[in-house]
């Protein structure tokens, strides 16, 4: 009982912490989707305007995850300290989708159009590239890389932690989950799409990218991940050297789980703040809020 009590305690958000749940009518899913805001202190006693980090959650999880697995205490305390720049995060329900346009729903469209849209005519925001980073674990951190690569004008920054990256389709004898396999067969096909799972990989996308055009990038993975994505982050890595693309990636110590997640999320909120900074500054006198629905 001791040890569960801890473990809840880790995960809280601490006071002040101020994350809030709704739902929106997207239109490339022809239904409601909910999402969850996690707002600075300052948001509601002002009119200025706020960057966005979007945070896309990993396989078996929705929007809840960034407060349900501590990821907004590790951002409360980091605004405590003053160690990054006032900024939303907002995180989307994306079920097992991996976060692409398929059959069971245009998960990527979700993503990069109208959960877009809809905070910027919703919510104080800075509109546009330069008021948007991208954040990504797991299943996230696999799709926040391929959008940063295939759709390289819509976010300043991009990062991820433990992304599913694998130099070929995954198997059961590989490792793979019955449950993990159902969720990939649901999206790429049963078998495998070869074809369909090359198209979303972000490591074939990294083969053609502009390095003119590329967003601000960070990514990292556990030396010890069990399911061995540190080789396909190692291999994205090299790609991406290879083509003369600027970003910043980590080995660091740690298995694949929140609790590797936890440890790290620093260096990913400190990045996009870093990146984020000129965009959270107070704007001038003059310059009217946006209308908001809450």
């Amino acid at each position: 009982m001791k040890a569960s009590i801890a473990a809840l305690l880790l995960l809280a958000s601490p006071a002040g912490a101020d994350v809030r749940y709704a739902s929106f009518s997207a239109p490339s899913m022809g239904r409601d989707v909910r999402y969850a805001v996690d707002f600075p202190a300052s948001y509601d006693s002002g009119e200025r305007r706020y960057p966005v980090v979007y945070a896309l959650h990993g396989l078996f999880e929705g929007a809840g995850f960034w407060e349900r697995r501590g990821l907004a205490g590790v951002l409360q305390r980091l605004r405590e300290r003053g160690d990054v720049p006032e900024f939303l995060v907002v995180a989307v329900d994306g079920g097992n989708s991996f976060f692409v346009n398929a059959p069971g729903g245009r998960f990527e469209d979700l993503v990069t159009r109208d959960l877009i849209a809809h905070v910027e005519s919703t919510y104080r925001v800075v509109p546009g590239r330069e008021g948007r980073a991208l954040l990504g674990v797991s299943m996230g951190g696999y799709a926040a890389l391929r959008i940063a690569l295939s759709h390289r004008g819509l976010y300043r920054a991009v990062a991820a932690h433990s992304a599913m990256l694998l130099a070929r389709p995954p198997t059961r004898e590989e490792g793979a989950g019955r449950g993990q396999m159902a969720a990939f067969q649901q999206v790429f096909g049963d078998p495998i799409d070869p074809e369909q799972w090359a198209g979303a990989d972000p490591i074939a996308w990294a083969a053609g990218v502009d390095p003119a055009s590329a967003p601000a990038l960070y990514f990292d993975c556990g030396s010890e991940d069990r399911y061995g994505l540190a080789a396909g982050n190692e291999a994205l890595h090299r790609r991406l050297r290879e083509r003369g693309v600027a970003h910043t990636f980590a080995l660091l110590p740690g298995d694949h789980g929140y609790e590797y997640v936890r440890s790290v999320l620093d260096r990913s909120l400190r990045f996009a703040g870093d990146v984020l900074r000129a965009a959270a500054q107070p704007p001038s006198a003059g310059v009217a809020p946006a209308k908001e629905a809450r």
